[in-house]
């Protein structure tokens, strides 16, 4: 009897091993996630200061950074256009708070993959309190000693959902 489970207890610690051993390949450096977390954090203090300026700051400086919007998906391309996106959103708000509320770090050759979804409490001007909760995935690397943002992709849970009279008052209300 112990000579049947034999061989399915051998396939049971190759397989953990395996599994550890990806685990650990894919893991990053403690310093590496912990400015990672802290590139999150400045973007969602970016946010509730209504701050282009702090926003942009954590983009790369290059032409080819790009920004995907959750509302209506539009495509920004290069640091004016992601600017204005930035400045037209923050305009339409009285006040905006996002939450974490579960975010991924993966090793992508020079960089870092971030797959998250953060719950945004806000007030567009002139209309009631609102949540939104959005998912994004986006490319970051270290340049000139800082992590900084190459691309982000965000996407609204839920956007079939499309309240009539923000859409009205703005189009760009459901920027982020």
């Amino acid at each position: 009897m112990h000579k049947r489970f034999l061989p399915l207890l051998v396939l049971s610690f190759l397989l953990a091993g395996t599994v550890a051993v990806a685990q650990t390949t894919n893991a990053l450096p403690g310093d590496v996630l912990a400015a990672n977390q802290e590139l999150d954090h400045q973007l969602l203090e970016g946010h509730r200061l209504l701050d282009t300026a702090k926003v942009m700051g954590l983009f790369t400086s290059s032409p080819e950074v790009f920004f995907i919007s959750p509302g209506r998906a539009d495509l920004f391309r290069g640091r004016d256009e992601v600017r204005r996106s930035w400045e037209q959103f923050f305009a339409t708000l009285q006040s905006i708070h996002g939450e974490i509320d579960h975010i991924e770090y993966f090793p992508a050759g020079d960089g870092v993959i971030a797959v998250g979804q953060v719950t945004y409490h806000r007030q567009l001007k002139g209309y009631e309190p609102d949540q939104r909760v959005v998912v994004w995935t986006d490319f970051r690397r270290k340049e000139n000693g800082k992590w900084v943002y190459v691309f982000r992709h965000a996407h609204l849970v839920n956007s079939s959902y499309v309240d009539s009279k923000q859409s009205t008052k703005s189009l760009n209300s459901e920027h982020r």
